[in-house]
């Protein structure tokens, strides 16, 4: 795929500018942070921005700090922080460390740093989908995303089949001929139903289940199973005459309800896993189905009754930006460049808070905080930066199969 730089050079200077003051602010307070190390709200995720930010600026600082970083992470690993999950352990970490190499970002040999993980992460992983815990974000299908960056190692592919005949044994084949896989919605009221978000849901496993079909891990269970899945996705379908989304979030007891614009939950991530299946069995029901979600997407641009509070790529204006700009590049649809453009000026308009981190602030709720300021990946600037810096360059930015975009 050619990936083309989509701003306009009139255009061009607000973006360095803003750029240029999220490098700054993530190399500072990353430096501060005692915290996390994680990828999605840690150092390893600050690391991300900072190499990508690094190579474009030609900027040896900010490649330097990455490094620091990196380094603070694995003293934290080796002083026995060994959570295991994508979002928030050492899966994430890991994917880290080999998109960096495979980048040619840093020089090392991933072996020499990795493949210490793997027999644990493969343990942790097939323990969380015995317990029917697929969650790409903290469950099983997370650690499965780490080993198909690993895919040259011969036992690699046969963890990734392991989990495929698991996918296979925790499925629910649903009254419509699809199949589910449970998810707890709501963990304080002990509410089960069948989530279809990328985050944590059915969308996740359809993606996941197309990359293992493109690297040729049990294709035909792989493809059957993913048949199923989309079958249960078109199925919970809405009407876009009574509803603003193409789909609900979730699937339950209580009454359908409209999806958020965003990537965590909602059409976009919807859509982008339909494209994936499509392609990975050249099919044109679900590429034409994931055009018609994609494109009734671009028509909702009202920010409050999107729910577009903040910037940050999992919910914000940043991450609708970059899904927009991914399935312009996929689809070649005017209308996906044109929306991704809007959300883009939205994401910098987000930058007016003048105690925020370059200006932002995330959105939580008030029982855990309200507006805060956050430097990581999936809720903060460093992924704001990386989907701004997405959007002036020409180089095609890989770091989103971290969210299954790509």
């Amino acid at each position: 795929m050619k990936w083309e730089k989509i701003i306009n050079v009139s255009e061009e200077g607000k973006y360095l500018e803003k750029l240029a003051d999220i490098a700054e602010v993530v190399a500072k307070e990353s430096k501060k942070s005692e915290g996390r190390i994680d990828l999605m709200g840690g150092k390893a995720g600050a690391a991300l921005f900072l190499f990508y930010y690094a190579n474009y600026a030609r900027n040896e600082t900010y490649y330097d700090r990455g490094m620091e970083l990196l380094n603070d992470v694995f003293d934290q690993i080796n002083a026995g922080a060994l959570y295991h999950s994508f979002a928030g352990g050492l899966a994430g970490i890991g994917w880290t460390v080999d998109h960096l190499i495979k980048q040619d970002f840093i020089d090392a040999d991933s072996d020499d740093i990795l493949s210490d993980l793997d027999e644990f992460l493969h343990k942790m992983m097939i323990s969380e989908i015995k317990e029917k815990h697929y969650d790409f974000l903290h469950g099983a299908l997370g650690v499965g995303v780490y080993f198909l960056s690993r895919l040259d190692k011969e036992k690699t592919k046969e963890y990734l089949s392991e989990l495929t005949d698991w996918l296979d044994k925790v499925s629910v084949k649903d009254k419509g001929g699809g199949l589910k896989w449970k998810s707890i919605l709501d963990r304080e009221r002990d509410i089960e139903g069948f989530n279809l978000s990328m985050s944590h849901g059915i969308s996740s496993i359809i993606t996941f289940l197309a990359k293992l079909i493109d690297a040729g891990i049990q294709p035909e269970k792989a493809s059957l199973l993913q048949q199923g899945a989309v079958k249960f996705l078109l199925q919970q379908s809405l009407d876009t005459d009574k509803f603003m989304s193409n789909f609900p979030s979730w699937v339950s007891d209580d009454p359908v309800g409209h999806s958020r614009l965003a990537w965590c939950y909602g059409d976009l991530g919807n859509a982008v896993a339909l494209w994936q299946a499509a392609q990975s069995v050249d099919n044109k029901a679900w590429r034409e189905k994931a055009l018609e979600v994609i494109l009734h997407a671009t028509k909702r641009r009202d920010v409050k009754q999107n729910m577009v509070l903040d910037a940050g790529l999992c919910h914000g204006a940043a991450g609708i930006s970059h899904l927009f700009n991914r399935m312009y590049h996929y689809t070649g649809k005017k209308e996906c460049k044109d929306t991704a453009l809007y959300w883009f000026n939205d994401t910098l308009k987000k930058a007016a808070y003048k105690d925020g981190n370059a200006g932002y602030k995330v959105w939580r709720t008030q029982e855990y905080g309200g507006w805060i300021r956050e430097f990581g990946f999936l809720e903060g600037v460093s992924g704001i930066g990386l989907a701004l810096l997405s959007a002036v360059t020409e180089t095609e930015p890989a770091w989103d199969r971290a969210l299954l975009i790509s």
